[in-house]
């Protein structure tokens, strides 16, 4: 895992004067990776690399990187899991490697394959490519989006970063607002790619490839999710063995690593199955044992699920370890827009950057159980799709007259997942027919809100928001039924926006690589082709994975509803970051933005004094707003043009067998 930069003159121009423009890029994304970095230069183009080591230590594995010919040179960011296979098929084609790095193979069987390679690839993975001979770049992103590739064209440079921070370095890239992105923050937490926060800054989709020509850019879509042709027939039973094999066979694969792996265990079923693969590995002899596993513990109950992964980490002779979260504080918030950099209100993000941090001050890789929920149907969501079709059978004249007044006056509790809450969110969503509705249980900022909190066009983008998540089935299969049509509205939109964001930003902030293996190809292939009554069956999700797991797990595991990693966000709000919260939520911050209405804010901050509504989520979403825009936007702007640097080496000859 590491961070990647790079600038390219799209007028052909030699950008050898840049040198310290792509250094600095380099040394703000220093985070990504700690173990070294390097910068190379050839005419019009730069590219630069910061390297977290995990795969062949040596100088061998260092970026930039050439295939054996020297054309082609590569920055890139991730690991791919299924290297192995591929440099025996290279090997048997008469490709020599120098390194045992898996680099070295993604860019030797570009040289090989073309951008034909892209899907021969099975892992997490963003890359910038340069063809010395063509004079062409290639950038590409994952198929799933689990790593980040950004770019800005401005004036005649193409600057491209595995972060935002890592262009705005260059002073020269305005630092606008983005409506658009905004819109979409509004409405569900997070921008959407190919959208971000900043104009002018996009991102590459998941499984889009971006090919310049000097004077010509083109993108073109090279993975889709992998659906058989028909829907799947298997029974129960097959579909147990069918996943099984297939995460046993991913997590082996995650487990390829120079350096001693850890795994996030929180107790729940998506965690719980992975280290139960590890544990398959160490009992076969196949890796040493045991394996460190973390977890954070919360002074609320409601909260706490540490109880909970001892009972898994007994059972499967981990090296368990746990940390108490300490009392909330602004800098935990501050920490989370500064490596967020987009704006993010998914505030499971900020005990994803606790437990990295944990996990970080002993190892550099940790196993990951997300991915699970959006292939296996484990969010209440999936569950409310189901009721809201008969809610909304109930006559009109009952629902808004008698149901969702009463809904609303529902008293609030500080508790995770309140069932007054729930009940909101469902009848509000409810009011939309499939799959707006499915869209609108994400809301952060519920509809009640738009008129009197935003100004000017922000309300009809963040309609127009709702739309494109919906827009996502326009890629899906025709025979899927309604439970994978949410399913595939939530992998194609909800899980690379959100989900990976917040596992990448947070991780990398502490040079932890995090590895996915339910997002490995096998294991999607196998979730694709399990029955959709395996996944929700009856009023449980991810059926088909509890019935594997109570094999190994007693009931209090496999019986337990979601939890999800959450913080008690209504309670610090009330109590820890009030003040914080008047400081920046104020008439003048309203006033700056020509987004919010200094009224409507002061609306929904009597709201929630005097718990009239259930406005935590909107509050918090506002919070974050007015941190990033201050740090990003405001006085803050100008910390990222003072990056700290030091000479970096050039990398001036290719690698030779």
């Amino acid at each position: 895992m590491c961070g990647i930069a790079g600038l390219l003159h799209l007028a052909g121009e030699s950008v050898e004067p840049e040198r310290s423009t792509i250094e600095r890029m380099v040394q703000s994304i220093r985070h990504r990776g700690p173990d070294g970095g390097a910068v190379w230069g050839d005419g019009p183009i730069w590219l630069g690399h910061r390297r977290l080591a995990i795969l062949d230590l040596s100088d061998h594995g260092r970026q930039p990187m050439c295939d054996t010919s020297g054309r082609f040179w590569i920055s890139y960011n991730g690991e791919v899991y299924n290297f192995p296979e591929l440099r025996r098929q290279l090997e048997q084609e008469g490709m020599v490697f120098r390194s045992s790095s898996d680099t070295e193979v993604v860019i030797q069987g570009f040289a090989k394959w073309g951008k034909n390679a892209l899907p021969k690839l099975n892992g997490m993975f963003a890359f910038a490519i340069w063809d010395r001979l063509e004079r062409r770049l290639y950038l590409a992103r994952d198929g799933i989006g689990m790593k980040p590739l950004f770019f800005a064209i401005h004036g005649n440079y193409l600057r491209f970063a595995s972060e935002i921070k890592a262009i705005l370095v260059d002073g020269r890239v305005p630092r606008k607002p983005s409506l658009d992105g905004l819109s979409e923050f509004f409405a569900f937490g997070y921008s959407a790619a190919p959208n971000t926060g900043f104009e002018g800054i996009h991102q590459l989709e998941p499984g889009e490839l971006m090919v310049v020509d000097l004077g010509q850019i083109r993108k073109e879509r090279w993975y889709r999710l992998p659906y058989p042709d028909s829907p799947p027939q298997r029974s129960l039973d097959e579909s147990v063995e069918v996943l099984d094999h297939a995460l046993d066979a991913a997590v082996g694969r995650h487990c390829i690593s120079d350096v001693p792996l850890s795994a996030f265990l929180s107790g729940g079923l998506d965690s719980s199955a992975v280290v139960r693969s590890v544990s398959h590995r160490v009992q076969a002899g196949l890796m040493d044992g045991p394996i460190r596993t973390c977890t954070i513990r919360f002074a609320e109950e409601s909260f706490d699920e540490s109880p909970f992964a001892e009972i898994v980490a007994r059972r499967f002779g981990t090296d368990h370890a746990s940390e108490q979260v300490a009392a909330a504080s602004a800098e935990l918030l501050s920490a989370l827009v500064e490596h967020a950099e987009d704006p993010l209100a998914d505030n499971s993000a900020l005990p994803t950057y606790i437990l990295s941090g944990f996990a970080a001050q002993t190892h550099k890789v940790a196993l990951s159980g997300d991915g699970a929920d959006e292939l296996l149907a484990g969010y209440s969501t999936y569950l409310a799709d189901r009721f809201a079709a008969g809610y909304r059978r109930i006559p009109k004249f009952l629902r808004s007259t008698f149901i969702e007044p009463a809904v609303r006056c529902l008293p609030n509790r500080d508790v995770k997942y309140h069932w007054a809450g729930l009940a909101r969110r469902f009848v509000e969503g409810a009011m939309h027919k499939f799959p707006l509705d499915h869209c609108r249980w994400r809301t952060m900022i519920p509809e009640r809100y738009w008129s009197s909190l935003f100004l000017g066009s922000v309300k009809e983008l963040a309609n127009a928001s709702f739309d494109r998540y919906a827009n996502c089935l326009d890629s899906a299969p025709p025979w899927l039924d309604p439970v994978e049509q949410a399913l595939h509205l939530d992998l194609c939109f909800h899980l690379p926006n959100d989900m990976m964001v917040k596992v990448d930003r947070m991780s990398m902030a502490h040079g932890l690589e995090v590895r996915i293996p339910f997002l490995d190809q096998e294991v999607i292939r196998a979730a694709l082709s399990t029955p959709s009554r395996f996944k929700l069956h009856r009023r449980q999700g991810k059926f088909v994975l509890r019935k594997s797991l109570n094999r190994d797990l007693p009931k209090s595991i496999t019986g337990r509803r979601k939890a999800g990693f959450l913080l008690p966000i209504e309670r610090w709000l009330r109590n820890e970051w009030w003040e914080f919260v008047k400081a920046n939520l104020n008439q003048d911050f309203c006033d700056s933005t020509g987004i919010l209405s200094p009224r409507g804010v002061q609306m929904l901050l009597d709201d929630f004094v005097f718990r009239r509504k259930d406005a935590a989520y909107s509050l918090f979403t506002l919070l974050v707003f007015s941190l990033w825009w201050k740090r990003w936007m405001g006085a803050g702007r100008q910390v990222v043009n003072s990056v700290i640097t030091e000479p970096l080496p050039r990398i001036v000859s290719p690698l030779t067998p």
